[in-house]
């Protein structure tokens, strides 16, 4: 191929290493975008448990929600880019959305929250596409640098996962802003990386092929109309000897498109049943999904998700029904292996999600010395210390955003430490979100080995198929989960404690021996039935670590009644707080509940304080459901509550080692190394021409459902142990392997020689 030809679009541009510069600015702005991305990512599932006090359950919603999402609105970012925006305005765009959507999350307002997720997945959706397209496009067509380019620019992309949970996590942890400073670091990363695309643009020249495919001049950045660089259309490209193209062709070299349709399918006789099997399952998908959202069967999202699920099917068997014989057989391999891959995404975004909170709450992050023995009571004055609770709800970052970067007090109660200090104390505790880090170091570090394996397996004809590559990913990822079974096991130590008060307290109940709360009709149990209660002696008995929400859960559910009915009245009252200029409310509670303690509430009096001469409870910020939940466990039974904080501080002694985790994780990579690189390069070679960027969405989609069945899985985390979830997680992994190994042979025969 004339390689000068494609390239003759104009002046040679500018080069570093043998790269545009323009490489270089779209490397620095990615990277700073995935900082921004990956913090915030971090975050996100502590910031709904520990700072709004959200069950795990409901944040797993959420997290699902925003997860999923992020991955289908590229498809609408793209498609708008190409139509209407061009790529640098989606990706301005883009930037300023997700920059707004973190830095609304350095508010605590709920109204704030959701709609900073709203930015940020539309604010994704709008750049993540279209910065792809333009490192292709810097590039004219057939030059071979193209892959080396991208293996820079995903570099970019594994630095940004790297040093943000570091950053954020580190932040979020150790300043007085909280989460909100590591959510304003994420938001910081995000304007960096567009001032860097933004003054980056007069070295940015791509290289756009016209409708025919056919290479133009470079130009400082795309319009409105582009297309993407792409080899060009059947009908542009040079005519071949199809006559005698197969005579000619090497054993191993796949067929052409044209040859491949004109292949007997692999199916046989069954080929044509093939779209009307795919459009039946679709309009049954689809129709369900509203019917079933009118019953009150399935909320909204999941009926979305599924209409969604049901557009693909319909997709495929449109494409089904357009190709032939072997280039359907193509089409349909597309399909069988991304169903698959839906299963290890599954399994693997639970990092941000379980992962996450095991070791926020089941692991020893102590790595050089002794983890002191916890207290319920202490660690909740902690949290609630005047640099997370610093002024009405909405406005705490706007009050206090100059101190927001300062340090926290030191946990001892001694003056606060230098950052010289802070650094020699940074192993102790390790932020939970830095070991969000272990993936993208280990992509770094072991992905130039695959590359090398790949290479060398290929040179002696051992090169696995992409089908078994995709088995060997879900069996690693299996292996990383039953690791985590094993941790689970390991956590799954038993204690005892003398029940103070000799019995249970209102409305608590036991059903076949384990502690629960009825409601609806039902008994709930309390930590996923591992907190039983041995009536006789009496003495509670627990298996694993009692988290700090799961204590105080089990401590708010036994406020009486009428202190509950108060508290729901204050918090309807200080709605008014700051909207009427009304600065306090307050409520009388007559007599306390018996034990009333608002010490174990652990708020800052600044803001919520008991007048003990008048017994009255005074707000001076509107309530949101964490000042609720503390206000009731200041009103929880005295006695059980003491017997509970010796469950916490006894059973915290259970906490793992974090190597349980850094193993999980490198299996967990060493997977996504075999299954995740060769998906899109390989529904690039597989897809008809003219539905290649239909299928390519569609693909992307399966990290969507991915994503979506993680976050469904993670709202029964707390309602079975965890050994039993990991060890479900894996064996469901492990079946979809074994599932695909039995067709590994007729998928690689489907695809017809691509490899």
């Amino acid at each position: 191929m004339n390689t000068s030809a494609l390239g003759q679009a104009g002046p040679r541009q500018p080069t570093f290493l043998g790269h545009p510069l323009g490489l270089y600015v779209l490397f620095f702005t990615e990277m700073w975008e995935r900082f921004s991305y990956y913090g915030m990512r971090a975050l996100l599932m502590l910031y709904m448990v520990n700072y709004f006090k959200w069950t795990q359950k409901d944040a797993s919603t959420i997290y699902k929600i925003y997860t999923s999402f992020v991955y289908v609105t590229p498809i609408l970012g793209g498609y708008l880019a190409d139509r209407y925006l061009g790529n640098k305005l989606a990706v301005i765009i883009g930037a300023l959305l997700m920059a707004a959507g973190q830095f609304a999350l350095a508010f605590e307002e709920h109204h704030l929250f959701f709609m900073a997720l709203i930015f940020l997945i539309f604010g994704n959706g709008m750049f993540k596409p279209n910065m792809s397209t333009q490192v292709g496009r810097l590039y004219p067509l057939g030059d071979g640098r193209r892959d080396g380019a991208y293996t820079i620019f995903y570099m970019g992309i594994n630095l940004g996962a790297f040093f943000s949970p570091l950053v954020c996590g580190w932040l979020a942890e150790n300043t007085q802003g909280g989460y909100h400073t590591g959510f304003t670091a994420a938001g910081i990363g995000m304007i960096l990386g567009l001032l860097i695309y933004l003054f980056g643009q007069p070295l940015i020249h791509e290289i756009v092929p016209d409708r025919r495919g056919v290479p133009a001049k470079p130009q400082a950045n795309s319009t409105p109309g582009d297309v993407s660089q792409a080899e060009p259309p059947p009908e542009t490209r040079p005519m071949e000897a199809k006559s005698t193209a197969i005579l000619i062709r090497p054993i191993n070299m796949p067929l052409t498109e044209a040859e491949a349709e004109r292949a007997p399918s692999v199916l046989g006789g069954l080929a044509p049943l093939a779209p009307p099997a795919l459009l039946v399952p679709a309009l049954v998908l689809m129709a369900a999904a509203p019917l079933l959202w009118f019953m009150d069967q399935l909320n909204q999202w999941n009926a979305l998700m599924l209409a969604i699920a049901g557009l693909c099917l319909m997709l495929f068997a449109h494409v089904c029904g357009q190709a032939q014989g072997g280039l359907r057989d193509r089409v349909l391999a597309i399909l069988i292996l991304g169903l698959f891959v839906v299963f290890f995404w599954a399994a693997f975004e639970q990092a941000g999600n379980v992962l996450n909170l095991w070791a926020d709450k089941s692991t020893n992050r102590y790595l050089t010395q002794a983890p002191p023995r916890p207290s319920l009571k202490a660690a909740e004055i902690k949290k609630a210390a005047p640099d997370e609770e610093v002024g009405p709800e909405g406005q705490s970052v706007l009050d206090r955003y100059r101190t927001m970067f300062l340090l926290k007090p030191h946990p001892s109660g001694k003056p606060r430490l230098t950052w010289g200090q802070w650094a020699r104390e940074l192993l102790n505790p390790v932020p939970t979100a830095w070991f969000q880090s272990i993936n993208a170091l280990a992509i770094v570090l072991i992905a130039p080995f695959f590359a090398w394996l790949w290479v060398f397996l290929d040179s002696r004809g051992w090169q696995p198929s992409i089908p078994m590559k995709m088995v060997l990913g879900l069996l690693l990822m299996s292996l990383a989960m039953t690791v985590m079974a094993a941790a689970a096991q390991r956590e799954n130590q038993a204690a005892s404690v003398p029940l103070q008060g000799a019995k249970l307290p209102a409305p608590l109940t036991v059903k076949d021996g384990k502690i629960g709360v009825e409601k609806d009709g039902r008994v709930e149990l309390f930590h996923a039935g591992r907190l039983t209660l041995d009536p006789e002696k009496p003495t509670i008995h627990i298996s694993g670590v009692l988290t700090d929400n799961e204590a105080n859960l089990l401590i708010e559910s036994t406020a009486p009644p009428d202190y509950r009915a108060k508290i729901n009245e204050l918090k309807k009252a200080s709605e008014a707080i700051d909207r009427k200029h009304v600065k306090s409310v307050q409520v009388q509670l007559g007599k306390p509940p018996p034990g009333f303690d608002m010490s174990w509430s652990g708020l800052d009096p600044s803001l919520i304080r008991y007048h003990a001469p008048t017994q009255t409870l005074v707000a001076f910020k509107p309530l949101a459901d964490r000042e609720v939940k503390a206000l009731l466990v200041a009103g929880g039974d005295p006695q059980f509550r003491a017997t509970v904080a010796q469950l916490y501080a006894v059973s915290n002694q259970f906490r793992v080692s974090p190597w349980w985790l850094f193993w999980t994780y490198i299996l967990a990579t060493l997977g996504e190394l075999c299954l995740s690189p060769v998906g899109l390069s390989m529904v690039s070679k597989l897809a008809p021409a003219k539905f290649a960027t239909m299928l390519m969405g569609v693909w992307m989609l399966t990290s969507a459902f991915g994503n979506f069945v993680a976050g469904t899985l993670g709202e029964i985390w707390g309602t079975i142990p965890p050994a039993q979830f990991f060890l479900l997680s894996a064996a469901v992994v492990a079946g979809a392997a074994l599932v695909l190994l039995v067709l590994v042979r007729l998928v690689s025969r489907a695809m017809h020689g691509v490899k």
